[in-house]
């Protein structure tokens, strides 16, 4: 009994030291390093009355020492906002489907001045030749970045994304000043063996990812047919893949009749497979709960599962902290516990139930972080699991192994392979397409889900009668309409896009920009927040001219959804004119400009001002100072109580005139974070001011959300919505994280 209290009170006090660590997912801001020693005072003082508490406090120490740590040469180099010369050696190269590449670089000196601890930084390469390869180290000239991501719901946080795998910066570059290229070493001589033995193979790209964790071959719509089934995972090397090189090393070592062989043999046959893949965060982990398993039954002790999990978490935790912002760690860690969870029991059907409940189980989690679940989830991984265990995987590591030993003979098992995934991967295409499995679901909807799936446990609790009441509530506010009419103005970087609904009908002025890179503002911005509301088609889309800021996402787009009006410059739609007016709804959309369709040059933007009668916003596009003075002579309303500033805020627009004319009450202005043009200017901004106007922009407050109220716009959110690495940028100036809209 005593040594289960024991066991007890050791994984409650290493479950509090994780909750600290992991409690930096929701500080609103990144405390002064200051702060780490009245915590260490506070930890000495409680360890023996209140250990669980204190083992809190040390996970908060430790993860706030940590981030300074990190973060520190971001303040006392002056790294960002200058061109700098920097040396770094190549971690990690990633190229992309567009032919560019993003390396990952642990940056050694900065101007010279050497570093420590060496941060890890993500360049951009757009240069003409090829990048350095891993480990090659260089010299550049670049200019540096702190993290900083998109803020729009929906939209993939990069700024977290980063951090969660130790970047504390980013760039670009085009060429290098230096290039010392390193001596190839044993898995790169095996990677290349590979690729060679594997060329002209149809499926080359799926049989890399599996083995060596080289996902760089698989295209958009391989990882969309993945996301749609659920079998992502199956091609993340994790957990499944080291299990089951355990078990094979096993058996191999038991047929020597010698215990400890059958453990080394398993241990050393998993470390090949992790170091092959690449020490991912999955393998990791997966590979130190092994080692904790293994050296326990070498030990001849016995640890339960909960325990194995929370010494691994705690270990790497301790390593890096910023695991927890790592969304793979999360789910590494969440699936262990389920299948823990769900571990007990016999019978002829456990492995089904076991899989089923995995399903169940991770389901909420999935529509979390990606927006929607997958009905044919778990019946195809039912099937595949097995597959991929007993049958794919081993057959594709003897290939592997046969590279080293006997490349010739590794052809052949390559070439079996490459048969059987050409009809699985064409299958499972086919299964996606026909059957379109993934159901995209509204953030109300997601909660719905999340309530319905809780209600069997919360209807446990005490005092439940008064819980169902409460959500019962929850649901009707959830579902109660919203505002008459509301305006969203995405943050989509240096470019325009503007929302505009009523209920579930919708206006999109402009479509933000696309990259050579492959990411586009549509996919990235647009059309995650689209399905996060539950609009499924637009009536109107607007693109106010040909600049590829506003314009370059208008086809795809009309590929993605139902556009009943294109309006602007499109080929195929109607051109803008000056006293064009359409009645939508509830509300009146009046044309203003141009008075002859152009669309090429900035003074062509169509201006759009929409009205309830009372209220009113004004799009204008990129319009600049000649325009804006033949807007205020042609037109005798222009006022409006939100104005987006035309051409994001340039000196070369915004008069004095013409806003005196539209006499605003909130301004937006629709320029990126950090952006070269320097927008809004400094000018423009003291216009606005002396005619008391609220001034707002993008890229320092995320999306500008209003609603309607009688004659006023009422804002919701006050300032960058999110958690302290949302506000880097704040953090690295002034040491502190509100951002405040101009005034």
């Amino acid at each position: 009994m005593l040594q289960v209290r024991n066991t007890y009170r050791m994984d409650k006090r290493l479950f509090f030291l994780c909750a600290g660590i992991s409690s930096c997912l929701w500080w609103p801001w990144l405390p002064a390093v200051d702060l780490w020693l009245p915590l260490a005072i506070l930890c000495v003082a409680g360890w023996r009355t209140h250990p669980a508490v204190t083992a809190f406090i040390l996970g908060v120490a430790w993860v706030l020492c940590f981030s300074h740590w990190q973060l520190s040469w971001l303040k006392t180099t002056h790294a960002v906002d200058n061109s700098h010369i920097i040396t770094g050696r190549v971690i990690d190269v990633e190229t992309q489907q567009s032919g560019a590449s993003r390396l990952i670089v642990g940056l050694t000196h900065l101007q010279g001045q050497a570093l420590s601890p060496a941060p890890r930084i993500l360049l951009s390469w757009y240069g003409h030749s090829s990048p350095p390869e891993p480990n090659d180290t260089f010299s550049a000239i670049t200019r540096l970045y702190p993290p900083h991501s998109l803020a729009n719901p929906g939209s993939f946080n990069s700024a977290r994304w980063l951090l969660g795998q130790g970047i504390t910066a980013r760039g670009y570059l085009t060429g290098t000043l230096t290039h010392d290229a390193a001596q190839p070493d044993i898995r790169d001589r095996l990677l290349a063996r590979f690729n060679q033995s594997t060329h002209g193979l149809t499926t080359q790209g799926w049989l890399r990812a599996l083995s060596f964790g080289e996902r760089n071959g698989l295209t958009p719509d391989d990882w969309n047919m993945l996301r749609a089934l659920g079998i992502s995972h199956l091609f993340a090397i994790s957990g499944l893949h080291i299990g089951l090189m355990a078990g094979l090393g096993w058996l191999a070592g038991r047929l020597t009749g010698h215990y400890t062989a059958g453990l080394l043999t398993a241990l050393v046959l998993a470390a090949g497979y992790a170091w092959l893949a690449g020490f991912g965060v999955a393998t990791q982990r997966a590979l130190l709960m092994l080692v904790v398993w293994l050296s326990l039954l070498w030990w001849g002790r016995y640890w339960n599962g909960r325990r194995i999990l929370l010494v691994t978490m705690t270990l790497l935790l301790m390593v890096n902290p910023w695991l927890v912002l790592n969304l793979g760690f999360w789910m590494s860690v969440l699936a262990v516990a389920a299948l823990l969870l769900l571990a007990g029991g016999r019978g002829r059907y456990r492995l089904i139930r076991l899989q089923l409940g995995l399903g169940v189980l991770l389901l909420p989690l999935v529509m979390v972080l990606f927006g929607g679940i997958s009905w044919l989830s778990v019946p195809v991984n039912l099937l595949l699991i097995p597959l991929f265990s007993l049958v794919l995987i081993p057959l594709l590591l003897l290939g592997c192994g046969l590279l080293l030993l006997w490349p010739a003979m590794a052809v052949p098992v390559f070439q079996l392979l490459d048969h059987v995934f050409t009809g699985l991967t064409g299958g499972l295409h086919w299964l996606a397409g026909h059957f379109s499995p993934w159901s995209e679901l509204p953030a109300t909807w997601q909660g719905l889900v999340l309530l319905l799936m809780l209600l069997p446990l919360l209807l446990l609790l005490p005092g439940a009668r008064w819980l169902a009441l409460a959500l019962g509530m929850l649901v009707v506010l959830a579902l109660w309409p919203g505002p008459a009419w509301q305006v969203r103005v995405l943050d989509v970087g240096q470019g325009l896009s503007v929302l505009v609904t009523q209920g579930d009908r919708a206006l999109l002025y402009d479509t933000g920009n696309r990259f050579t890179s492959g990411f586009n503002m549509a996919d990235g911005v647009i059309l995650p927040l689209l399905s996060r509301l539950g609009i499924t088609r637009l009536d109107y889309l607007v693109v106010s001219h040909e600049d590829s800021d506003h314009s370059a996402n208008r086809h795809y787009l009309a590929t993605q959804m139902p556009v009943v009006h294109r309006w602007g410059a499109w080929a195929r739609g109607m051109p803008c004119r000056a006293g064009q007016q359409r009645q939508w709804g509830r509300l009146t959309l009046q044309m203003l400009w141009p008075v002859s369709p152009g669309g090429h040059r900035n003074n062509d933007s169509c201006v759009l001002r929409i009205t309830d009668g009372q209220l009113a916003v004004l799009l204008t596009g990129d319009i600049e100072r000649s325009a804006e003075l033949a807007l205020v002579g042609r037109q005798p309303v222009l006022q409006s109580q939100l104005l987006l500033s035309p051409h994001h805020g340039s000196r070369s627009s915004s008069g004095t005139g013409f806003i005196q004319a539209v006499s605003p009450e909130w301004v937006v202005h629709t320029a990126g974070f950090a952006n070269r043009w320097g927008f809004p200017a400094a000018e423009v901004e003291a216009r606005y001011r002396n005619a008391g106007t609220r001034q707002l922009v993008t890229g320092r407050e995320g999306m500008i959300h209003l609603v309607a109220e009688g004659a006023h716009w009422r804002r919701i959110g006050q300032g960058r919505a999110g958690p302290w690495y949302q506000h880097l940028a704040t953090w690295r100036e002034t040491g502190r994280n509100p951002v405040r809209p101009l005034e």
